[in-house]
């Protein structure tokens, strides 16, 4: 609200006065003075200010009508008094400066903004027009190589110099004769640097290079200009010793190896291999029904692309904690198998611990725990045949149940009806410290202790030597025709080799096709299946050979035999399948073989050998025992009554002795 005073009243003074500030901006600009309405007394005075109308009030909307109101209120007034013009110019000024300084400045920003935007745009456009034109210049690099244009002129004459010499004019008039063709080809290379040939001077004439055939971009033409039908590449094969089949499959094979998945899958990459539908298409199928019925046996033999097995802490992983597991009739191998696979600890079956107990790898086992470990139920199963588990490096090993003090067992073996006197005992004490632990005895610089007494020999062994002397004793009555004594089932003590107790199991037919890289465990398992055969594994030994229960593995054996298979695969991978009965085989490394002896009787009767002569046996067949002089594990003995050679060699070693009996027979 806005009063204005009459002015002839000193109020009014005072306040045109005082309110002559507001009002300075707007005559900053100097507008037209007002018309008066009535005419201005000449004398100006105090008595014309009492005809001025009274003070009025006025409510403008808006600040706008405010000063437009103003004006006409102003103009109202007969004497309007003019502000000071020496008061206003300073505020004037400074407002109008204030004005144009924030004019410059948004000027002065808005300038800034169009400029950054510019010079960004001309950024962003300058890397998307070398990116683009970049790429161009890349392109055409590619197919100006110089490498396929090398290989096609100088790989076949490196073999063909001699020829080149005689014959380099004939290439363009005679290109038909079949019989000059192989004898032509050398003529187009430009190898012979001493005197220039015609293709040289053809290649000097034309300066352009080899081009790219128009049929398939990846062959050149020849360097000499010479057409497709007088290059003879077809023949070349006939000069290498005619072998069409190995030339063309073999740069299929180097292909394949480049391939990523290759390295992934192995020799397994690709499951379908064309040469196999080629093969029955050939000219020559001579070289395909000539290989061997072995040979069709597949395995991967890659072991440089063979992961490295995970590093497992056996103790550790043992005492993983298990809240509930229960199994009712589980053969135990595939017991030790789902362990295997369930904590990642290979599980290793001692065969000399199943035949302590008197059991095989497929006895039912039960096991029912809640709050144990992984140890807990292995030791839950096992415990009741008198076993126990051992953790090593590289596995859980089921073995005999050792004392808990730690100490050997004495035991007593009665001989009596081995030995009349006392120097008979002595020799059967002799043989049996001889073949059963010999390094354990402490003739051996071991530990191991015995005493002769009237009738029976008294032993300090550890419990896998007490068993071993046993089954010693045993063998040796039925070697000589007594009853055995012990509890033990007569089939351990079958004099018969293991190898031909074995013999009729791997004679049989066996069809399995592993292709794509499978866990070892799970190979293991369905060779098993198809075969009937038990395996197990010694996984101690198989690290060596960087083998492990999740080591992937190929293994194709179509229509072969269980013997062809498990040396194929043995033979891949350097392990060696032992005998252990009619039924079983264990998987070991090649170098763990001569440290892995086992007992044989040889049945040497029909040789009527005396003690010299059996002497003299012994030495010539001990030069051909390889395994034994090298490791000196294990010893060959004659048993006069028996007439049986007793013999604690590995499996090499015992091949060797066969082979010596038999010429010694044959002769």
């Amino acid at each position: 609200m806005v009063e204005i005073a009459a002015p002839d009243s000193p109020a009014s003074t005072e306040t045109s006065n005082a309110k002559a500030p507001p009002v300075a901006a707007p005559v900053a600009s100097e507008p037209e003075p007002p018309v008066p309405e009535s005419p201005t007394p000449e004398t100006p005075g105090p008595e014309t200010s009492a005809a001025e109308p009274p003070v009025t009030t006025v409510e403008p909307s808006t600040s706008d009508e405010a000063f437009d109101n103003l004006d006409e209120m102003l103009a109202g007034s007969s004497t309007p008094q003019e502000p000071n013009s020496a008061d206003t110019e300073p505020a004037a000024a400074a407002e109008v400066n204030r004005f144009s300084d924030s004019a410059s400045l948004s000027k002065m920003r808005n300038m800034a903004l169009i400029g950054g935007t510019s010079i960004m745009a001309i950024v962003t456009f300058a890397v998307i027009g070398y990116a683009v034109f970049s790429g161009r210049d890349q392109t055409p690099v590619t197919p100006e190589e110089p490498e396929p244009i090398q290989v096609a002129q100088f790989e076949p004459p490196a073999e063909e110099e001699p020829s080149g010499e005689n014959e380099p004019a004939p290439i363009e008039e005679t290109p038909q004769p079949a019989a000059e063709e192989p004898a032509k080809e050398p003529a187009l290379e430009p190898m012979p640097s001493k005197e220039p040939t015609q293709p040289e001077a053809a290649a000097e004439a034309s300066p352009k290079p080899a081009m790219p055939n128009k049929d398939n971009p990846f062959l050149f033409d020849d360097p000499a200009g010479a057409p497709a039908a007088e290059k003879p590449v077809v023949e070349t094969p006939d000069i290498d010793s005619g072998k069409p089949k190995v030339a063309t499959s073999q740069p299929s094979i180097l292909e394949l190896k480049d391939d990523p998945l290759y390295e992934v899958f192995g020799e397994a990459f690709p499951v379908l291999d064309p040469a196999a539908f080629n093969q029955s298409a050939s000219v020559d199928p001579g070289p395909a029904d000539a290989a061997p019925v072995a040979l069709q046996v597949e395995v991967s033999t890659a072991a440089e692309l063979v992961p490295r097995i995970p590093e497992v802490d056996v103790a550790g992983r043992l005492s993983d904690p298990i809240v509930r597991i229960e199994f009712d009739n589980m053969p135990l191998n595939e017991f030790a198998s789902f362990v295997t696979q369930m904590s990642t600890v290979p599980v290793t079956i001692d065969p000399i611990a199943l035949a302590s107990a008197d059991i095989n790898a497929k006895t039912p086992i039960s096991v029912k725990q809640t709050q144990t470990s992984v140890e807990g139920i292995l030791e839950a199963a096992v415990r009741p045949f008198g076993l126990e588990v051992e953790a090593t490096d590289k596995s859980a090993r089921l073995r005999i149940t050792q004392p808990l003090d730690g100490h050997k067992r004495v035991a007593q073996l009665l001989v009596d009806d081995l030995a009349k006197d006392q120097k008979e005992v002595a020799d059967i004490a002799y043989l049996m410290t001889h073949l059963v632990e010999p390094l354990s005895w402490k003739q051996s610089r071991g530990d191991g202790l015995y005493r002769i007494d009237p009738g029976k020999i008294m032993i300090t062994q550890s419990e896998v030597a007490h068993f071993n002397a046993v089954v010693f004793m045993e063998k040796l009555r039925v070697a000589r025709g007594l009853p055995i004594r012990s509890n033990f089932s007569k089939d351990q003590f079958d004099l018969t080799l293991r190898s031909d107790q074995l013999s009729p199991a791997l004679q049989k037919d066996v069809k399995l096709q592993i292709v794509v890289p499978t866990p070892l465990y799970k190979v293991i398992d369905q060779l098993e299946k198809k075969s009937g055969l038990t395996i197990l594994c010694d996984w101690d030994s198989l690290a060596m050979n960087k083998l492990g229960p999740a080591t992937p593995v190929t293994l194709t054996a179509p229509g072969v035999t269980v013997q062809q298979a498990l040396d194929q695969f043995c033979q891949a991978w350097k392990l060696e399948a032992l005998p252990i009965n009619p039924t079983t085989v264990q998987l070991v490394s090649q170098r763990s073989v001569p440290i892995m002896p086992w007992l044989e009787f040889y049945d040497v009767s029909n040789l009527g050998l005396g003690k010299s002569e059996a002497a003299a046996l012994i030495n010539n067949a001990k030069r051909e025992l390889t395994d034994l002089r090298k490791t000196g594990y294990g010893d060959l003995l004659y048993d006069p009554a028996s007439k049986r050679l007793l013999a604690l060699l590995s499996k090499d070693d015992h091949q060797r002795l066969q082979f010596a009996l038999q010429r010694k027979i044959s002769n």
